[in-house]
């Protein structure tokens, strides 16, 4: 029972950070997000992959020319945020077989609901954010359920 209640408040906490993030306006969104591309564009370069390996260019403004934009770090932000919110719903259901499809369902519930909130935000809503939102929860069921079939073989359950 503790246990539920724990994975219920880290669901809790989890989709306040999610939904928290699409209430920001696309201003200070986009400059987080820019920083972290700085960030991470930093350390590529320090590794040898280019100071721009994780820039995205994109004409932004309509005037033909691409502007550097943080689009691949905020779509990985997705897929990582959602991929939590996929292992703590698996975990939270206990793992049970007939509980993938109902964490999947609740995790596109779940990026239905993000995209919608973004429409209040003015950042606008796209169909694609839900499709990356859901892969990520895919993800995060798919490495809880397999290092729980990992568990059970490395202590002999079936």
């Amino acid at each position: 029972m503790r246990r539920k209640r724990i994975l219920t408040v880290l669901l809790a906490l989890t989709l306040a950070f999610i939904w928290g993030n699409s209430l920001l306006s696309r201003e200070v969104s986009g400059a987080i997000s820019d920083s972290v591309m700085e960030l991470m564009n930093r350390r590529a370069e320090m590794l040898g992959l280019g100071s721009d390996y994780f820039t995205y260019m994109a004409d932004i403004d309509g005037d033909g020319t691409p502007e550097p934009t943080s689009r691949t770090v905020r779509k990985a932000a997705h897929v990582i945020e959602f991929a939590v919110l996929g292992a703590l719903l698996w975990l939270r259901l206990e793992g049970k077989r007939r509980s993938r499809l109902k964490t999947v369902l609740q995790g596109v519930l779940a990026a239905a609901a993000d995209e919608t909130i973004q429409l209040f935000s003015h950042r606008g809503s796209r169909a694609a954010d839900v499709l990356i939102d859901s892969a990520g929860v895919l993800l995060g069921l798919g490495i809880v359920w397999a290092a729980a079939a990992l568990r059970r073989r490395g202590a002999g359950e079936n």
